[in-house]
């Protein structure tokens, strides 16, 4: 018989790991690091992990939620949680196990005062974010990689967007030294803007204001996730990224919020 539990706990997380790492082996044929795992759920700040599990003597389906704050650049801090590592075993992927322990994530949430729950769906799994769990999701947005002329141009154009409301705000030091300690992951903080290089090229994954993007050192290409409707050459488009959400106990609404690589690179 099929066995369903919620834990909202690290302790009580760290005893199912081993169990957790090998169902993402087995659903997504890849490794999933240890460390990466103790990261985002274990030595995650801002409190603890919502998870559902489902057992069919051993462990088929996995739901589960980090604590992920956003600011509105005027003190608010919001107790919004990240969506990630959705998994469920190739045998139960009939059964509705992904909408089953996702809204009981959601209730658990409900309960415990949570403002809004959000992430960054695939092509593929972005339908039933969608239709089964009532999540509201954004057209594509992209990553883009181009010259320092035209990131100056591209950020002012995103900067003006005068929609966008909340960010995650690396300014503040709790979440930036979480957020940059990424395990296996070089970033650089410079007052302001906080960068990775990748392959030759550089990672924006934060800035606050553009005059900070003059900060970034000189580089081929600079990659950087924007709205797609700022962006009016297809060649400078590397590939799509998918953004949405789901209200709790507050309203929310994805187009208020400043999608960049330091909230979507997570994992």
């Amino acid at each position: 018989m099929m066995k369903t539990i919620i834990i909202k706990e690290k302790n009580e997380l760290l005893k199912y790991k081993t169990e957790i790492l090998k169902l993402f082996r087995d659903a997504y044929g890849q490794e999933l690091s240890g460390i990466l795992w103790d990261w985002a759920y274990i030595h995650n700040p801002f409190g603890n992990p919502y998870v559902a599990l489902a057992f069919d003597d051993v462990l088929v389906a996995h739901y589960a939620v980090i604590p992920y704050p956003l600011s509105d650049g005027a003190g608010v801090r919001y107790k919004s949680f990240l969506s990630m590592t959705t998994m469920v075993a190739e045998s139960h992927r009939k059964y509705g196990l992904f909408t089953k322990l996702a809204n009981a994530v959601y209730d658990e949430l409900r309960i415990d005062d949570a403002d809004w729950v959000m992430g960054f769906p695939n092509q593929m799994s972005a339908p039933g974010f969608r239709k089964r769990l009532g999540w509201k999701i954004l057209d594509p947005d992209c990553v883009i990689s181009v010259d320092k002329s035209m990131l100056t141009k591209i950020s002012h154009l995103e900067f003006s967007d005068k929609e966008v409301r909340l960010f995650a705000d690396l300014a503040s030091q709790d979440i930036r030294d979480w957020r940059l300690s990424k395990p296996n992951t070089e970033y650089v903080w410079n007052d302001g803007v906080a960068y990775k290089e990748f392959s030759g090229h550089i990672d924006v994954m934060y800035y606050r204001f553009p005059d900070d993007l003059l900060r970034l050192p000189d580089s081929n290409a600079y990659n950087i996730l924007v709205p797609r409707h700022i962006v009016d050459n297809e060649n400078i488009v590397a590939f799509d990224y998918m953004f949405g959400g789901l209200s709790l106990n507050k309203e929310f609404m994805p187009s208020m919020v400043r999608r960049q690589m330091c909230l979507s690179d997570v994992f």
